[in-house]
């Protein structure tokens, strides 16, 4: 057998493997430390932290509008099971400065088409006015463009067209705004 060497993600994995482990607990820790080691303190300048601050701040200026945005999010789903992730964090902190529960959702809990469509439905309509998921399965299909101010990419795609979907919707817009971040505000 090869050597092994232990690390945070995985209990144990072959040593040829340690690039690939190096790159995916860097992508981990960039977006949240807590993801490395949940006893680590939550640090308000991590990636999920900015986006929450930013997110807020677009939810405030289009309340009138009950505009809403996508958070993208692949390294860190909900699971249901106490452990720390970033979906219940962004959700509990934009609660926290005051948007209501009911105007954010996880994609995750839709799990039928039924679900689904009432749930797009309600982000149409501006009734939820955040909408989580991972980019499978939030991506190709998700008909939720009405309303859609603002896409949060946590930690970005591998295909281009996963990024586009508020460009296409928008083509005939002006002001469109790609930041370096991810963020694309129109």
């Amino acid at each position: 057998m090869g050597d092994f060497i232990e690390s945070p993600s995985y209990s144990i994995v072959p040593i040829n493997n340690r690039e690939n482990l190096n790159a995916y607990d860097g992508r981990k820790l960039a977006l949240d430390q807590r993801l490395i080691n949940d006893m680590l303190p939550d640090d308000e300048n991590s990636k999920a932290s900015t986006r929450v601050e930013k997110a807020f701040e677009i939810w405030e200026q289009t309340k009138e509008q009950k505009s809403t945005q996508l958070i993208f999010c692949d390294l860190s789903t909900t699971k249901g099971d106490g452990t720390f992730n970033v979906y219940e964090d962004i959700r509990n902190k934009l609660i926290e400065k005051g948007v209501p529960l009911e105007e954010i959702a996880f994609i995750h809990e839709a799990n039928t088409e039924l679900r689904k469509a009432e749930l797009f439905g309600k982000v149409r309509s501006g009734q939820v006015r955040f909408l989580l998921g991972s980019t499978q399965k939030m991506g190709a299909g998700t008909n939720v463009q009405d309303r859609l101010i603002a896409l949060h990419h946590l930690d970005v795609p591998w295909r281009p067209s996963d990024v586009g979907r508020i460009l296409r919707t928008f083509k005939i817009k002006k002001n469109v705004e790609v930041t370096d971040n991810g963020k694309i505000i129109i």
